[in-house]
């Protein structure tokens, strides 16, 4: 058994990842540079397969849950209702059954043992939402946790200043991402003022490369976000229409997706301005560099919607200056904390179309004010918005938790078994707490293991590993006609999630628990450095061909089936004695042949699972 010694900090999300929220990517990648270790729990799968390149960088392993069947198995154990009843009463008569305190609790519960196995004594949350919500029922477990409240999550989403106080009273501290927003917080919670520190998001300010546009009788305009009321692009497609009625050369390029694309791809058809304005979707942020390294002006036209909601600290906006362009966007909220009017941008009012077409006319006419503002605006990220001065600041709050917590150690689990149907699981019951296993199911039925996380987390990793994934694709000779196209592709898949996610937590060998988890951990040996084994019991439901093919790859194997054993050409034995029990005994009687059914087998499955365990444990030096 092996331990990870402190920093360790798990960051809890609702959603993880998405793609707008790359500060949050940042901030992570920026932390583990300086020596923290962090986990990642997303109380959800992420909303689609998107991955942005550099998140391959992360150290960290993503924990999902598993479904909600198993979350309400969980849940029914006595000692939940003793532990966190009473939370979920008071929050019940204190905020609605809306607020789902039952939810937050399940899952709160679910992931407490699995954060103290992996040495989490402190989590962070991004958004006050039902993450925090949830860390609130993990700090009656015994957690500590901090929290960013950024605009929306607050201001309207959260939907109650009492929830939001009680979260700020029970965190250790609550960064706000800029004054603006803290002076908001400071109004609602003015007691906890003390607890309250601004910092701004961070980003990786030398990855982007400045601006070299091309074709300069065209102003090129990029703006980036969700395609949504708040972020104001009905605001640019109007003075787009200004401009080139004026006859002024413009390319607008709007990077994002999101419920509004309809209604603006409509605005812009109707004022026939599809040669000037392209909805490019969702980018990678390799993607959107590229644009940024190609435009002239970067266009945030922000506005406060019908429901309050604003922008308040846009990251792209930091983004662009990091790229030397000028920004022309709005006072709104904490933007004016970002863009200095006349410096590094130009600043309208929001909704103001014929404001901003001024200002976009300014800077197609002049390209010196374009360079000066873009100089300027690179300093002011540098100054401000760089991750090596922002990512200290909460590292170091951090560490004063950490320091004043308990030690917590990070078990590893170099043994994986992997069950495909987990209807046997309960013969793992003796071995399920031993520090030494991880036991991974799909479509778990019961509480004893883990589940695979959600089909477009698998499929994101399946196109962000081409090269495994192309090692897999040439494996299918192999496999031939024994296997569909449908399940090999099922198989690699989680093949390649597994490579992926199993060094992180220490595994070095992987077991498939019978032969219908066969042909993925074979895809797992190919693809990584962990040794496999697996154990193939009597009449197996994979064929014998293909099992044949596949055995002389694996390092150690229990085998039952007696054909197998007869025709294998590897030193197999049958440790686990998975031989199918008779059902019937036949005797004569005189001249009659008579079959009665015959008393079942008695192994002790759990005692011979335990054995086959040490076998390996033994082999692996763990």
């Amino acid at each position: 058994m092996m331990f990870f010694l402190m920093p360790r900090v798990a960051y809890l999300y609702s959603r993880y990842p998405v793609v707008s929220q790359t500060f949050c990517d940042s901030e992570m990648l920026a932390l583990e540079s300086l020596g923290f270790e962090l986990e990642v729990v997303s109380l959800n799968p992420p909303p689609d397969s998107f991955r942005h390149e550099r998140l391959d960088r992360l150290q960290a392993e993503i924990h999902y849950p598993p479904p909600d069947k198993i979350l309400e198995e969980e849940a029914r154990a006595p000692s939940f209702m003793k532990e966190l009843g009473p939370l979920i009463a008071e929050h019940d008569h204190k905020y609605g059954a809306s607020f789902k305190a039952a939810t937050r609790a399940r899952n709160a519960w679910h992931f407490a043992p699995l954060l103290r196995r992996l040495g989490v004594s402190h989590l962070h949350v991004h958004f006050a939402n039902r993450a925090t919500h949830t860390a609130l029922f993990l700090k009656k477990l015994g957690f500590t946790f901090s929290f960013t409240a950024h605009a929306q999550d607050f201001m309207v989403d959260l939907g109650s200043d009492d929830l939001l106080r009680e979260m700020i009273n029970e965190a250790e501290f609550v960064v706000a991402v800029s004054d603006f927003s803290r002076a908001l917080l400071s109004k609602i919670s003015p007691n906890q003022n003390h607890k309250l520190v601004r910092i701004y998001n961070g980003i990786e300010l030398q990855d982007f490369p400045q601006s070299q546009p091309e074709a300069p009788e065209t102003l090129r305009i990029v703006s980036i976000g969700r395609l949504i009321e708040f972020k104001g692009f009905q605001h640019l497609v109007a003075a787009t229409d200004i401009l080139k009625k004026q006859g002024i050369a413009i390319e607008v390029r709007i990077i994002g997706e999101g419920p509004s694309r309809m209604e603006l791809q409509q605005q812009i058809s109707t004022l026939d301005l599809t040669s000037s304005i392209q909805l490019l979707g969702v980018r990678s942020q390799e993607q959107i560099k590229t644009e940024l390294a190609a435009a002239h002006v970067f266009v945030l036209p922000s506005i406060v919607d019908q429901k309050g909601a604003s922008d308040i600290l846009p990251t792209v906006i930091t983004e662009a200056m990091a790229c030397c362009l000028p920004v022309v966007s709005t006072r709104v909220a904490g933007i004016p904390e970002m863009v200095k009017h006349e410096e590094t941008g130009i600043l309208v009012e929001p909704m103001d179309n014929q404001s901003l077409a001024s200002a976009l006319a300014r800077l197609a006419a002049e390209p010196e004010t374009r360079t000066r503002m873009g100089i300027a605006g690179r300093r002011h990220a540098e100054s401000l918005f760089a991750l090596e001065k922002t990512a200290p600041q909460l590292g170091d709050l951090f560490r004063d938790i950490l320091t004043n917590a308990p030690a917590c150690l990070r078990v590893k689990s170099p043994i994986l078994y992997f069950l495909n149907t987990p209807h046997e699981i309960e013969t793992l019951t003796d071995l399920r707490m031993d520090a030494r296993l991880r036991i991974l199911t799909v479509n778990a039925g019961s509480t004893d293991g883990e589940s695979l996380p959600d089909a477009c987390v698998l499929e994101s990793l399946w196109f962000r590993n081409s090269s495994q994934r192309q090692q897999l694709e040439r494996l299918r000779n192999t496999i031939g006609d024994a296997m569909d196209g449908e399940t090999f592709y099922l198989q690699a898949r989680r093949a390649v999630w597994m490579a992926h996610a199993l060094p992180r937590r220490g595994t070095v060998h992987a077991h498939a628990f019978r032969s219908d988890a066969m042909v993925c951990i074979w895809m797992l040996k190919k693809i990584s450095n962990i040794t496999v084994s697996t154990a193939i019991e009597d009449a197996p439901t994979l064929s014998r061909a293909l099992i044949s093919k596949l055995l002389p790859d694996f390092d150690f194997t229990s085998i039952s089936d007696a054909k197998l054993l007869a025709q294998s050409t590897i030193d197999a034995k049958d440790f686990l004695l998975l031989k199918a029990s008779d059902t019937h005994r036949k005797f004569r009687l005189g001249p009659l042949q008579m079959k009665v059914r015959a008393a079942p087998q008695k192994n002790d499955r759990k005692q011979l699972e335990r054995t086959w365990f040490e076998h390996l444990a033994q082999h692996l030096h763990v």
